[in-house]
């Protein structure tokens, strides 16, 4: 483990230091706090911060009281949080002393509590062990507990990152944004370019200061009143200034408070977003250009100028204006809201090899040197390593749709036009571009059997609609230039091939999406079959394991049948092991299904998928004991976390060398892979509709029970699962729509009982 070298008792200690406050009205550049002492309470702060959100320091309560901590101090919630931590205690008379300066032994305590197995300590004499220890120290110690803590070599994992920002106001508004300092005095720093420690927009701890004169980068610049102002897209800092200037993107150099100089940059006008990523964006009538490194991106089309993200430049739209400084984009300024009227889909959700273009018609090829026609029935076989591709994105167009045949043996009929781009020496992607209502014909009978009837195809076009909506927004691909993939990632669409049966739903649905009591379009995700229970979003997904906040309030865990919920692990068990329950999904072959693993195949898979789980999102697999890559033998296994509906979210694995808790009903399934690797014979999954299926990749569902097998001796032998549903189970169950059609309900009842509280609205 990498050791903490200590430079010297003077440079750990803060002997007649100046007390807190009495920092100079004007900053130096260097290091921050080296000849000041940290106080209790600031203390707490930057280490309560590292492990609670804001919202969830602001529900924090002192279960004990001290007598000189008040509930409204500004201290309270991060003495709570490290109280609650067990890092911090109060002192026998019932206080907690936070305006007393911390001491060297306090922070030898409190590194030893934050990192226990960290060997290096610090050297306590009865001389120096009460003696202040200084700010700039502190940061340092912390930083050095936490990385140990976690074994990194950063503060990623606690959601810390280090900002470089020009201070404008002493209310924490910076070039960057809008910070709060709870505790901090950041008037000294103001007009200075200074790096600091935040998490969700508080600053954790200050730094350094970087520069007294510093120059504000590519920032929007306006004159008002007199007054240039300074927008950050999260308030604006107002400065005399007499100068002449156009309203736009600026460098702006301050000096003592005042501007000393604006340079403006080249306005390039609207352009259209092919792709876009944090270090370059591609435009259609610019071709591919690199953000400059303090590059902006601001929404202008609202009533207030906001701080946006690469991400915001809707792929395929206009709607931004761009502006360039030394051949790189270092701003955009959103001008109006993009309007979902055409569908990017990255197809086959990764980079392809070779693929053959045909139609029925003539068809062109062209990049941003030329193009080249085709005649009907030809076909061209592209490889990545074709000149076609050293002139930027290469476009298929035709009057007729567009087959594809692919390396992988499948092809498909595209409408719209086709986009392809080398992305690696031997690979490109391929994005669709197409109307929404036509991308949803590739959705629609590809989501759902034509055969579950018009109604139940009608609420599947309105999910699938809403579903694309919100993926429009989200932009989620847009660095390969889409808004969706074709695959299960997004949601399944394989081209248009005609089907009249779908083609009805849509055109009866058209431009309906489910709508919230709050106006916005619901996230209407789907899945094949509940196994009569479903999932709140906030039970399922949790991209750290902590499944914190409540979820959407039409996305929550209910009955999809006329049962009570079981409340134990053997209730459950009995629930699933019933293949006869009656429910709406029950004429799907995925309502029940079980499978069995002996104990050495189970620890040979879960050795394999832990390490994979693990590699992918690490704060899902944690190790109670033990190492991940040396567990053996697994003993026993258990789901020791359940959403309302039944749903695993955390499962516990027993093995010889070594306790592992997964998390998120996704890694779950990921881990109990049913798929033999060399041990034992074939694993089945078997199903309700009576056949049996091996070689798959996941368990169907979370929604499971375990039941151990073990010999008389206890030792364990086997895991069986029984269990029910297929996919992640939040918002609708296809085959329970079906059943509700069946029933005699619309498709806006069903959507309005998988969805409770939304209603379908006409949106586009």
């Amino acid at each position: 483990m990498k050791k903490w070298i200590m430079a010297g008792l003077a440079a750990l200690l803060l002997a007649g230091c100046a007390a807190e406050g009495d920092i100079p009205q004007r900053a130096q550049t260097g290091h921050l706090g080296g000849d000041t002492a940290i106080s209790r309470e600031l203390a707490a702060k930057t280490i309560a911060c590292a492990f609670y959100s804001g919202d969830e320091l602001d529900a924090l309560t002192l279960k004990e009281g001290f007598s000189d901590v008040a509930e409204e101090d500004w201290a309270y919630p991060y003495i709570a949080g490290c109280v609650e931590q067990g890092f911090f205690a109060g002192s026998e008379e019932g206080t907690f002393r936070p305006q007393d300066d911390l001491t060297l032994w306090e922070a030898q305590t409190l590194m030893d509590r934050l990192a226990p197995e960290y060997d290096s300590r610090i050297v306590l004499t009865d001389e120096n062990k009460n003696m202040a220890v200084s700010y700039e120290l502190w940061v340092q110690l912390l930083e050095t507990a936490l990385k140990a803590r976690r074994g990194e070599d950063s503060l990623y994992f606690y959601g810390i990152e280090t900002e470089n920002a020009v201070l404008l106001q002493k209310d924490g508004l910076c070039d960057t944004g809008k910070f709060t300092a709870a505790g901090l005095d950041l008037q000294p720093y103001v007009y200075s370019r200074i790096t600091f420690l935040e998490k969700d927009g508080e600053i954790i701890a200050l730094l350094t200061v970087e520069a007294l004169s510093p120059v504000v980068k590519n920032i929007y610049c306006r004159k008002e009143d007199g007054k240039l102002l300074l927008e950050t897209g999260e308030g604006a800092a107002a400065f005399s200034y007499q100068g002449k200037i156009e309203e736009g993107i600026c460098d702006v150099k301050l000096e003592e408070g005042k501007i000393q100089e604006v340079t403006p940059a080249a306005e390039l006008g609207r352009c259209t977003v092919k792709r876009v990523n944090e270090q370059e964006i591609y435009l259609a009538e610019k071709g591919k250009r690199d953000w400059a490194a303090d590059a902006r991106v601001y929404d202008a089309a609202g009533e207030e100028m906001k701080k946006e993200d690469f991400s915001d430049l809707i792929c395929g739209t206009s709607t931004a204006n761009y502006f360039e400084k030394d051949g790189e984009i270092c701003a955009a300024i959103i001008e109006e809201e993009a309007v979902p009227e055409n569908m990017r889909v990255f197809l086959k959700g990764t980079e392809q090899e070779t693929v053959t273009i045909s139609a029925e018609e003539a068809f062109t090829l062209s990049n941003e040197k030329g193009k080249k026609e085709f005649p009907a029935g030809a076909k061209a076989t592209l490889t990545a390593d074709l000149p076609w591709f050293d002139y930027g994105i290469l476009t298929v167009a035709a009057e007729s749709p567009i087959r594809l045949e692919f390396a992988d043996g499948t092809s498909y009929t595209y409408e719209g036009i086709l986009e392809m781009e080398r992305r690696g020496e031997n690979s490109f992607s391929i994005i669709n571009e197409l109307p929404l209502e036509r991308y949803l014909l590739g959705v629609v009978p590809h989501e759902m059997p034509t055969g579950f009837g018009q109604t139940a195809l009608e609420a599947q076009a309105i999910t699938a609609r809403s579903y694309a909506y919100n993926s429009f927004y989200g932009n989620a691909y847009c660095g390969y230039g889409a808004h969706v993939t074709d695959t299960v990632a997004s949601q399944v669409y394989l081209g248009y091939e005609k089907n009249e049966t779908a083609e009805a739903a849509v055109k009866a649905t058209e431009g309906l999406c489910a709508v919230t009591e709050e106006g916005t379009v619901a996230q209407t995700y789907f899945y094949s079959t509940s196994c009569g229970f479903g999932a709140g979003s906030q039970e399922v997904w949790s991209k750290d394991g902590s499944f914190s906040g409540g979820g959407k309030a039409y996305l929550q865990a209910k009955a999809h049948g006329n049962f009570a919920t079981p409340q134990t692990e053997e209730e459950w068990l009995t629930f699933w092991q019933d293949w006869e329950q009656e429910g709406y999904d029950m004429d799907s072959p995925w309502y029940r299904w079980k499978v069995y693993f002996g104990c050495g195949q189970l620890s040979e898979i879960a050795a394999k998928t832990l390490h994979e789980v693990s590699a992918t999102n690490p704060s899902l697999v944690s190790v109670q004991e033990g190492n991940l890559s040396a567990l053996g033998r697994l003993q026993g296994m258990a789901v020791t976390r359940r959403g309302k509906g039944g749903v695993a979210m955390e499962l516990q694995m027993e093995f010889e060398k070594g306790t592992v808790t997964v998390k998120t009903e996704y890694a779950i399934r990921k881990v109990l892979s049913p798929t033999k690797l060399t041990i034992g014979e074939p694993i089945y999954l078997q199903r309700k509709s009576g056949d049996s299926l091996t070689g798959q990749t996941m368990l169907p569902s979370g929604f499971f029970a375990v039941k151990e097998m073990r010999n008389g001796e206890g030792t364990l032998t086997g895991i069986a699962l029984y269990g029910g549903g297929n996919g992640h189970g939040v918002g609708m169950s296809q085959y329970g729509a079906k059943k509700l059609a069946e029933e005699g309900k619309s498709s806006a009842q069903i959507l309005a009982y998988y969805f409770p509280g939304t209603r379908v609205e006409k949106v586009l």
